[in-house]
C-alpha cells in the first residue's frame, strides 16, 4: 500500500468557486483584507469577492490631498493625543492613523467585480432632540426616486401636539423639519457613493445604512445605471456649505446631490399606542416622490403607489411596520416642496 505524503493545507484542495462563496459569506472588507495575507492564493482570490460589507469608522473625501486634508482642528487633536501617548509610553512611537483612513472609493478599488455592496456608516446624520425617533428609507437613481419617513416622539404624557410646543402649527412645522432633514441626509449619502458607482460597472445592488439604523439609501440595478449615465450628461451636485464643529472628517454631510421638486403625502396621529405598549406622540408617516416622476396618474393610483412604498419600507421591523399600518388608516394630506 502506498501512502502519499501531503503537507499542503486542506484549503488547497478546495476549488476556487467554493473559496469565492466563502469570501462572499464573510463579506466584511476588513476581514477579507486580512485574509489576503494568509497565502498567495487567498491574495489573488480576495479581490474577486463580489458581495461586500464596508463598515466605515471615519470617511474622508477621495479628492482630499495629503497636504490639504488636515484641518487645524485635526492637527491640534493629533498633537494632544501624541503628547498624552508620550507621557504614558515614551518609549513607543505613536503611528499616524490619518494616512490609513481612505475614502470608500479608495478602499473598494482593491476589488475587481463587486455586484452587491453594503456600506455601514458610523452613525446617523440627524441631530434629534431627546426622545425623538426618525426612520427613513430612500430609493435613488440619478436623483431621488422615493423616500419613506417615519417620525415620532416617545412619551407617556397627554399633551399630544402640545408636546411640540406651540400647538398644531408647531407640530406641522416639526414634521416638515423631520422630512427635510431626512431628505438632506439621504441625498448626502447618495453624493458620497457617486464615485463608487461610476468605478464599479458591475455593481447591481447598493445599500448605504448606519449603525444607528436611522436611515437607508438603496440603489438597484436600474438606479445604478441611471446614476452612471447622468454623470456622462454632466449632472450637477448641489453643495451644502453648512458645517458644524463635530463635522471634521464627515465631508458627506456637507455635500449632497440636488433634491428635486417633490410631492409629499403625509399621515399623522397626535397620539398612538401600539400592541406592545409602545406610545408614540406626533407619529408621522411621509412618502416623498418627485413631482415629475410618475407621469400622468390618477389620484387613486398615486395614493395606492404611496401606500405600497410605505408598507414595504420597514418590513424587517415589526414595531415600525405596525406603526405604518396604523397611520395608513388615518387621513392623509398632500404637501409640495420645490427643489433644494
Amino acid at each position: 500500500m502506498e501512502f502519499e505524503s501531503d503537507n499542503s493545507d486542506g484549503f488547497d484542495r478546495l476549488p476556487d468557486p467554493l473559496i469565492h462563496l466563502m469570501f462572499n459569506q464573510i463579506s466584511d472588507i476588513k476581514t477579507l483584507i486580512r485574509c489576503r495575507s494568509v497565502s498567495k492564493r487567498f491574495n489573488s482570490l480576495v479581490p474577486q469577492a463580489d458581495s461586500l460589507l464596508l463598515r466605515v469608522d471615519r470617511v474622508i473625501s477621495a479628492t482630499d490631498s495629503d497636504d490639504d486634508d488636515d484641518s487645524f482642528l485635526i492637527a491640534f487633536l493629533r498633537s494632544i493625543i501624541k503628547s498624552i501617548h508620550h507621557l504614558v509610553s515614551p518609549s513607543k512611537v505613536l503611528p499616524t492613523p490619518a494616512r490609513s483612513q481612505n475614502s470608500p472609493a479608495q478602499i473598494l478599488r482593491e476589488f475587481e467585480r463587486i455586484r452587491n455592496l453594503q456600506i455601514e456608516l458610523p452613525s446617523g446624520d440627524l441631530r434629534l432632540e431627546k426622545g425623538t425617533t426618525i426612520r427613513w428609507k430612500a430609493d435613488f437613481g440619478k436623483t431621488l426616486k422615493s423616500c419613506v419617513i417615519l417620525g415620532f416622539r416617545s412619551g407617556d404624557g397627554g399633551g399630544g401636539e402640545a408636546e411640540f410646543g406651540g400647538g398644531a402649527g408647531a407640530g406641522l412645522k416639526m414634521r416638515v423639519v423631520w422630512t427635510i432633514s431626512a431628505l438632506i441626509a439621504a441625498s448626502a449619502r447618495h453624493y458620497m457613493m457617486v464615485e463608487v458607482v461610476n468605478e464599479h460597472k458591475e455593481l447591481e445592488n447598493l445599500v448605504i445604512k448606519d449603525r444607528d439604523d436611522e436611515g437607508k439609501v438603496v440603489m438597484d440595478k436600474k438606479g445604478l445605471r441611471e446614476c452612471r449615465e447622468s454623470q456622462g450628461e454632466g449632472e450637477e451636485a448641489e453643495v451644502n456649505n453648512a458645517s458644524s464643529g463635530n463635522g471634521v472628517g464627515l465631508w458627506w454631510r456637507n455635500n449632497r446631490t440636488t433634491v428635486p421638486a417633490v410631492r409629499m403625502r403625509m399621515w399623522h396621529e397626535a397620539r398612538m399606542e401600539l400592541s406592545g405598549g409602545m406610545k408614540m406622540v406626533g407619529a408621522t408617516l411621509v412618502v416623498v416622490r418627485p413631482t415629475n416622476g410618475g407621469g400622468e396618474r390618477s389620484e387613486v393610483e398615486e395614493q395606492n403607489g404611496d401606500v405600497g412604498l410605505a408598507l414595504g419600507a420597514f418590513g424587517e421591523d415589526a414595531v415600525y411596520c405596525e406603526a405604518v399600518e396604523r397611520l395608513l388608516k388615518s387621513r392623509s394630506y398632500i404637501l409640495e416642496m420645490n427643489s433644494f
